[in-house]
């Protein structure tokens, strides 16, 4: 639900969808593909709906810089109507995002081969509360490709998957 009502949103490295031109990002309402307005300049990894206080909205991640032709790098928000930018986004590419109460609040996660989120040192973790980014402890040493949130029983916590061997400092071969 991009706030306009629910349906399906794909994205990808695509450029039509049903005949539709879509750059890279399309929805489907059972009948007919549309557009997310002008799109994006490049692929999509990640999508996610995330109400941040303002309604629920799709949020975006992958190799693109531009979202409806404003400067989105890595990271966007597709609130029904607009494209607007998570603040100054990723320095590089964002694989994967879900949602968590861990840590405190829902926020929105994004896991990928970044350094930086919104200008703060983040390595390849980072938490959007609606209004900034900010890093998951010393993050990991190598790229985030997976999130999701699982609860063994200690209650729920994110894990990460992907190609580090570091998380925080601590020993974490690739989990």
């Amino acid at each position: 639900d991009d706030g306009g009502g629910p349906a399906l949103y794909v994205g990808g490295d695509f450029t039509t969808a049903g005949g539709v031109a879509a750059s890279f990002i399309a929805s489907w309402d059972g009948t007919s593909w549309s557009t997310l307005g002008s799109g994006l300049n490049s692929t999509v990894y990640a999508l996610e709906e995330y109400d941040d206080g303002g309604g629920p909205a799709l949020y975006a991640g992958g190799f693109f810089t531009t979202a409806g032709g404003v400067a989105a790098n890595h990271v966007a928000k597709w609130n029904g109507t607009n494209w607007s930018a998570l603040g100054s986004g990723m320095n590089l590419y964002v694989y994967d995002l879900t949602l968590s109460a861990a840590g405190g609040g829902s926020a929105l996660y994004a896991g990928g081969a970044f350094t930086t989120a919104g200008g703060a040192v983040a390595n390849g973790i980072a938490r959007w509360d609606g209004t900034s980014w900010s890093p998951l402890g010393s993050g990991m040493n190598g790229s985030v490709v997976a999130l999701t949130v699982y609860d063994d029983g200690g209650g729920p916590a994110l894990y990460a998957g992907g190609q580090f061997t570091a998380a925080d400092g601590v020993s974490a071969n690739n989990i």
